[in-house]
């Protein structure tokens, strides 16, 4: 019992230790770590006046401001990353734009590239076929092909359906069931075609322009349900952007996934911080990431690389191996799982302090 106590009060002092040494490592304006602010724009124009509406000024204020209190902006592929398990910055922002207009092109597209800002617009297909034809003009496939190719994986063109982004009857097409020319209403299978059918088109299009997948999409409205969900799915959605706010984080449904609105003329940049600050989820940790190396060294223990990449803790005889942004760990020709992912930043391997005071004294 007494050697019990001793050495937990050992591996107490030293997470403490371990903990303020890290902490002071880190940036002062580190305002939050594993989650990420999904941030929502329609239209940057001078002269047109909305709620959806914002000017050419105030959305290069808002990033400049953003990037000024020590926001990280990243790409879609890195958020896909995260939420597969991966690393992701620390003040973590993902820019979004809905409806593809033209004005992303001329007016959102120059201040994105000149603050090095990378961003993902959910486009009506249909439109970008025919970019005059709607009330605001939307960008061309030429316009989105020359935007990718200028800008790989920085800027990317997804889905906000082919010809969905209406109504009937005030109901959202993309979950209403509509009248057939028979008289009949739609059956739960006429339905479920027709959401995959407009979602295949869009997907379509898209990739005759962009060659990175087209998995995703923004919810007409930022209305839907499950079956609308999963019909998307069905036809090759993985990843659902609703208007509801929130933070994104790892256990967030793909298929719901929120952002924070920054679009609208009210919104100044110190009012978009705090949007965004008031959206922060407390993350429930222990001795959240400690440097791997130090901890499990002053524990007595050891810490290597393997051949295949995978990280190797050496304790007492015994050994683990883990593959960083992943849970999973391989002990003994067991599998054991553990909460939070090894994460590699800038070379160094991270980890959650009981996650490997588990390992390592209790399995």
């Amino acid at each position: 019992m007494i050697k019990f106590f001793v050495r937990s009060l050992f591996v107490t002092i030293i997470g403490l230790t371990l903990l303020v040494s890290s902490l002071s490592a880190y940036q002062p304006n580190t305002m939050y770590r594993e989650q990420v602010a999904v941030i929502m724009y329609h239209h940057v124009d001078d002269t047109i006046q909305s709620s959806g509406t914002i000017t050419v000024d105030l959305f290069q204020r808002q990033l400049t401001y953003l990037q000024q209190q020590g926001y990280q902006f990243i790409t879609l592929d890195q958020f896909k990353q995260y939420l597969a398990g991966g690393p992701v910055p620390d003040n973590a922002v993902l820019v979004t734009f809905d409806d593809g207009y033209e004005s992303f092109y001329s007016n959102a597209y120059p201040v994105l590239s000149q603050l090095n800002i990378p961003a993902v617009n959910f486009a009506i297909t249909k439109d970008t076929l025919n970019p005059q034809a709607s009330y605001i003009p939307a960008m061309s496939q030429q316009q989105i092909a020359e935007m990718i190719a200028a800008a790989p994986g920085r800027i990317e063109v997804q889905c906000h359906t082919h010809a969905l982004h209406d109504k009937v009857d005030g109901q959202a097409l993309l979950t209403a069931r509509l009248d057939l020319d028979s008289g009949k209403r739609e059956s739960e299978e006429d339905y479920r075609q027709r959401i995959m059918t407009d979602t295949r088109t869009c997907r379509s299009v898209l990739e005759q322009v962009n060659p990175s997948p087209i998995d995703s999409l923004a919810y007409p409205f930022g209305i839907y349900d499950r079956d609308a969900a999963e019909a998307l799915h069905s036809a090759g959605i993985e990843y659902a952007f609703t208007i509801a706010p929130g933070m994104a984080t790892r256990q967030t449904d793909r298929l719901a996934i929120p952002r924070i609105n920054a679009g609208g003329p009210y919104i100044s940049p110190a009012k978009l911080h705090k949007s965004i600050q008031n959206q922060i989820q407390a993350v429930h940790h222990n001795y959240d990431r400690i440097p791997l190396r130090e901890m499990v060294e002053n524990w007595g223990g050891e810490v290597a690389e393997d051949s295949e990449g995978l990280i190797v803790i050496r304790y007492e005889g015994r050994e683990w191996k883990l593959r960083p942004g992943s849970r999973t760990v391989l002990h003994q020709n067991n599998s054991l799982t553990i909460g939070q992912p090894v994460q590699v930043i800038e070379g160094k391997a991270y980890a959650r302090w009981s996650d490997i005071e588990k390992l390592l004294f209790e399995s």
